[in-house]
C-alpha cells in the first residue's frame, strides 16, 4: 500500500538574501499545510528574520541553523545580502552559503535525522547539491525564482560569445518579443554569468527536475517553452496571518492612513541593489518633482540634502528594512517603483500596483520588458551605453502611470493581473500538482553530475 504524502520529507537550501529566503519559506510553509516535513536550512539570524508560521505548522517545519564559518576567528556579521555595504564583502556570503555542504553531509549521514525525498536548492547550491543528492539516493530540484521569459532567454542564449548578442532576442524563440538586455545591462551580464566552458557545471541537468515561480495564466507561451522538466509552482503570494505590528510597520502606516486610497508611490530597489550617489539624487529629483505622494525605502544611502524638508508632508523616506509587502497592500498605496526583482514584482502583482521599472542588474531588465511587453509596466528609460537615468524621465514615467490619462489601460491591467497573482484558488492548483509530481517522482534519483 501507498505511503501518505504526509510522510514525504523536504530538504530546503535557499540563497541567503530575502528575495530567495522569502518565496523558499512560502513554499515550504504551502508544503507544510499539505502535510509534507519540511527542513528549512540557514543561519540563525535568517531563520530569526523570517515571518512567523501558524502553530499548525510548527511541527512539520523544521528550522535548521547553519552558522556561517568565522573569519579570521571572529563570526562573520555578513550572512544577508541586506548586511552589504560593498560589492567587495560578497565573497563572504558566497562563503557562507557554502558552508551549507557541510551541514547538508552531516545531516543527510545522522541515522537520527529523518532521511529526505528530496532537496529542493538554490541556484548558489547547483554545483553541489545535486551530486550531494545523488550520493544520499535523494531527490533533488533546482526552485527557478526568476518568472519562463527570463528563464527561456537565458537558455537559449546560453551559447553567447559576446555582450552584443545578449542584446538580440535568442534564436528558437517562436514569437515576436522584446525581451534582450540593453547593451549596458549585456556587459554587466557578462561579468556574472558563466563562460561557455563551465556552463554545463552551473545549470541543472535536462533531466532534472525544476520548479519555477511562475504561472501558465501569466505566462503560457514561455513556460511551453521551457519543457515538461519545468514545473510551475505559482506565485507564492505572501500571506500575513497574525504577523507582530513592528514599529516599523506601525509608524509607516500611520503616515500611509492619512493619505488618499491608491495615491501613493511605493519606491524600493530590493535587497541586493547598492544605488550610487548619482542613482539616489535622480530617484530623489524623479520623486519630487512628480508632485505625487510617496514613500521611498532607501537600504542604505542617505536622500539630498535638503530633500526631506523640501518634500515635507508629501513624502516619506525611510532608511533600512521594511515589511514590503504588507506596505504594498496597504489600500492607500497605488504605484511601485521597483527595481524589477521577480519578488518585488509578485508582491506588486498580488495588490495590483501600477509598476514602473527601473531595472538595475541581473535578470530586470528582461523582466522589465516582459512586463512592458505583457501591458502590466512602464520602463524608465537609461542610456543604453552607461545606463544613466534623469530623475525627469522617472517622473514622467510615474505621473503617466499614476494619475495621466495615457496610463489608463495600465491601471486598467494592473487590477486584472490582480485577479491572476492574487488568486489563493490558483495558486492551491499549483500547488496540488506539485505535491502530486513529488510523490510520484520521489524514487526516480536523478543521476549524479
Amino acid at each position: 500500500m501507498e505511503e501518505e504524502p504526509s510522510k514525504l520529507h523536504v530538504v530546503m537550501l535557499p540563497w541567503l538574501a530575502m528575495g530567495h529566503l522569502l518565496p523558499f519559506f512560502h513554499l515550504s510553509k504551502h508544503l507544510a499545510a499539505k502535510g509534507i516535513r519540511i527542513s528549512f536550512f540557514s543561519t540563525p539570524s535568517n531563520i530569526h528574520r523570517l515571518p512567523s508560521i501558524p502553530q499548525t505548522l510548527n511541527p512539520l517545519l523544521n528550522f535548521i541553523p547553519c552558522s556561517p564559518p568565522p573569519i579570521n576567528g571572529t563570526p562573520s556579521t555578513i550572512d544577508n545580502t541586506i548586511d552589504l555595504r560593498s560589492e567587495a564583502a560578497r565573497p563572504l556570503l558566497k562563503e557562507a552559503y557554502a558552508g551549507f555542504e557541510h551541514h547538508l553531509t552531516a545531516f543527510l549521514s545522522d541515522p537520527s535525522c529523518p532521511k529526505p525525498d528530496w532537496i529542493i536548492y538554490d541556484f548558489s547550491a547547483i554545483n553541489w547539491a545535486p551530486s550531494l543528492a545523488s550520493q544520499f539516493n535523494v531527490n533533488s530540484a533546482f526552485f527557478c525564482l526568476v518568472n519562463a521569459a527570463a528563464t527561456t532567454f537565458f537558455i537559449r542564449a546560453n551559447d553567447y560569445d559576446s555582450p552584443e548578442k545578449l542584446t538580440r532576442v535568442p534564436d528558437g524563440i517562436p514569437f515576436p518579443t522584446i525581451v534582450a538586455f540593453r547593451p549596458f545591462e549585456a556587459r554587466q551580464a557578462c561579468s556574472v554569468l558563466p563562460k561557455k566552458t563551465d556552463q554545463t557545471e552551473s545549470k541543472p541537468q535536462s533531466n532534472q527536475l525544476t520548479l519555477i515561480r511562475t504561472c501558465k495564466e501569466f505566462e503560457e507561451k514561455w513556460v511551453d517553452l521551457l519543457g515538461d522538466t519545468y514545473l510551475p509552482v505559482g506565485f507564492l503570494p505572501p500571506s500575513f496571518e497574525k504577523e507582530e505590528e513592528s514599529e516599523t510597520w506601525m509608524r509607516i502606516c500611520e503616515w500611509l492612513d492619512e493619505q488618499k486610497e491608491h495615491s501613493v508611490i511605493y519606491a524600493a530597489f530590493g535587497s541586493e541593489v547598492i544605488l550610487t550617489r548619482e542613482q539616489i539624487d535622480e530617484i530623489a529629483l524623479g520623486l519630487e518633482k512628480s508632485g505625487l505622494p510617496f514613500v521611498w525605502v532607501l537600504r542604505m544611502g542617505l536622500p539630498p540634502q535638503g530633500f526631506q524638508e523640501s518634500i515635507a508632508g508629501r513624502g516619506l523616506v525611510w532608511i533600512g528594512w521594511v515589511p514590503q509587502a504588507r506596505l504594498l497592500a496597504h489600500p492607500a498605496v497605488g504605484g511601485f517603483l521597483t527595481h524589477g526583482g521577480w519578488n518585488s514584482i509578485v508582491e506588486g502583482m498580488v495588490v495590483g500596483a501600477t509598476m514602473v521599472v527601473l531595472p538595475m542588474q541581473f535578470e530586470q531588465g528582461l523582466t522589465a520588458r516582459h512586463l512592458v511587453e505583457s501591458g502590466y509596466a512602464m520602463e524608465v528609460v537609461r542610456n543604453d551605453e552607461d545606463g544613466s537615468f534623469s530623475g525627469e524621465e522617472i517622473a514622467r514615467k510615474l505621473r503617466m502611470a499614476m494619475v495621466e490619462e495615457e496610463g489608463e489601460e495600465l491601471r486598467k491591467n494592473a487590477r486584472k493581473g490582480k485577479e491572476i497573482f492574487g488568486s489563493e484558488k490558483l495558486q492551491e492548483e499549483y500547488i496540488t500538482e506539485l505535491v502530486k509530481n513529488l510523490w510520484q517522482k520521489r524514487t526516480m534519483v536523478c543521476e549524479s553530475v
